[in-house]
């Protein structure tokens, strides 16, 4: 595999925000799994990015935790936007292309844009295993095709919840997004993943294609201003159309390089 120029960045940055740290890594070959989950192992950032370029605005995409592929990066995929911008100045949009579908990012004064088809979730009953692990603050529940939405009454409840890491594991639900509206945004959130080693995403692009049609709904806006309350904070603007949902966000470059030859 000879690889090329790689780009650190911090992605849903902002006041109070660092965002989500990720790698864009452009590669000419994206068959080998071992290379490209050693290579992400080697950056050890919560998601690396390898782009293949097919021409000048479309890429194929896959994205790599330090310890497995991830099915669908939104932070990932604002960087690698943000990255062929660079790249590709004078490209309206670009078209990234994985195994699910595509997305599709553009530069907007300063910014980046991402959208993507708006995923889905459909109330059930509260599971026995999250009324213990949120400590019976989890007011609804709504699992989806990605990670499972809990609705908690109020936003200090969701930037104060300490969770049972070892109840949420009783279930082999992959992630959690619990949200709550909000005062100084129109709704926050955070993202818990109790089955691998980030038991915490900083910043997550793929939960707000979840959230943006929930918040809409509720709150019967198609634009709206989020914030993630981790411990390095993610702030992000969506809006729907349809089906349709488009991120946007800020991205800050702190680092980059190039490898030569064989990996």
């Amino acid at each position: 595999m000879v690889l090329n120029r790689f780009f650190l960045l911090n992605v849903f940055t902002g006041i109070k925000a660092r965002g989500n740290q990720c790698c864009v890594l452009i590669v000419d070959d994206l068959s080998d799994d071992e290379s490209l989950l050693r290579i992400a192992s080697d950056f050890n950032l919560p998601a690396t990015t390898f782009l293949k370029q097919e021409n000048s605005n479309t890429f194929s995409v896959r994205w790599f935790a330090p310890m497995a592929e991830i099915e669908l990066c939104g932070h990932g995929t604002l960087a690698a936007a943000w990255v062929a911008n660079q790249l590709f100045p004078k490209e309206v949009k670009f078209i990234f292309n994985y195994a699910a579908g595509k997305l599709i990012g553009v530069e907007s004064d300063g910014k980046v844009e991402l959208s993507g088809t708006a995923i889905i979730s459909e109330e059930s009953a509260i599971p026995d295993h999250v009324k213990k692990a949120f400590h019976g603050k989890a007011m609804a529940y709504y699992p989806s095709s990605n990670k499972d939405l809990v609705l908690f009454e109020n936003e200090s409840d969701v930037i104060n919840m300490k969770s049972d890491w070892n109840a949420l594991r009783e279930s082999d639900t992959f992630g959690y997004v619990i949200t709550a509206e909000s005062t100084s945004y129109d709704f926050i959130s955070r993202v818990l993943l109790p089955h691998i080693n980030i038991l915490e995403d900083q910043a997550t692009g793929s939960s707000h294609l979840i959230l943006t049609p929930f918040w809409s709904k509720r709150l019967n806006k198609t634009s709206m201003k989020a914030y993630q309350a981790s411990e390095r904070g993610g702030q992000v603007e969506v809006r729907i159309k349809d089906d349709l949902v488009t991120l946007r966000a800020s991205c800050i470059l702190f680092g980059e390089g190039s490898y030569v030859g064989e990996y």
